[in-house]
């Protein structure tokens, strides 16, 4: 399951204009699945807080978790970690690497057609987060997703 090297870090629960935040972190280096461990700790974290199940706000946050750990996988040959953190108005995702390109992720995902074999894991991200982007971190880069709960959602 997890390899050993990696780590996971407790939730740590805080406060964020007298609500209650939730940070959750694993090490993704050198696992052998690190998107099938970036999608339960998201799950496990988000349905904690919720108490829910499988429901769509927390499909959404697992499927860009999944996508972003895949694409650090990919294009720059390891995700270092994914941090989640749950706060009053929504949810942060984050995925580091170590590639220091940020202009290699592109701000507006490029249209893929039907025959395409990849290329749809940005513009799902796009879809799905209330807002994305890329910056230059220590050890690399880090792509950052925010979801922003929508007023009357009962799904969080």
């Amino acid at each position: 399951m997890l390899g050993p090297t990696s780590t996971v870090l407790p939730c740590v629960h805080g406060r964020d204009g007298g609500r209650e935040t939730t940070h959750a972190a694993i090490d993704l280096y050198d696992l052998e699945a690190p998107q099938s461990a970036a999608r339960r700790i998201v799950r496990t974290t988000l349905e904690g807080i919720t108490g829910k199940a499988g429901n769509g706000y927390t499909d959404d946050v697992v499927l860009v978790a999944d996508e972003l750990v895949g694409n650090a996988v990919e294009h720059a040959g390891a995700a270092l970690d994914i941090s989640l953190d749950v706060y009053g108005w929504g949810v942060v995702v984050q995925v580091r690497d170590e590639g220091e390109d940020v202009t290699a992720v592109p701000g507006t995902p490029p249209a893929s057609d039907e025959y395409d074999e990849g290329g749809r894991g940005l513009f799902l991200v796009d879809i799905l987060a209330s807002a994305w982007g890329v910056q230059r971190d220590t050890k690399g880069k880090r792509v950052i997703a925010i979801f922003l709960y929508r007023a009357g959602d009962t799904d969080r």
